[in-house]
């Protein structure tokens, strides 16, 4: 089972980099470099996806880079991370009981 998860990436007028993923909050990351900041989102994603599911809630479905690009307005360079769902599935379980289910 898999997942791709569309990112931005933006340099910072301080220089840094920042990445988002648009389609599932809290997943906004900082980075000295850009390849900082994509490894720090793609770690964000994990434990994000890995909550949801320790929950039970639904994992929002991924838009297409184009769709991206058109609607977010996060004004940089759009990547499509890959997400193993059945090793986030495993995360979850083994986290079973760590996060509050929501009222």
């Amino acid at each position: 089972m898999h997942l791709y998860v569309g990112v931005c990436l933006k340099q910072q007028d301080s220089g840094g980099w920042a990445a988002h993923a648009p389609d599932l909050p809290g997943c906004e990351v900082r980075g000295a470099s850009s390849g900082e900041a994509l490894a720090r989102v793609r770690l964000a994603l994990e434990g994000r996806i890995a909550e949801r599911l320790g929950r039970g809630e639904a994992l929002p479905e991924p838009r297409g880079l184009d769709e991206l690009r058109e609607t977010d307005n996060g004004a940089g360079e759009y990547f499509s991370v890959h997400m193993n769902l059945r090793h986030l599935q495993a995360l979850a379980r083994h986290q079973a009981g760590r996060w509050e289910k929501p009222e």
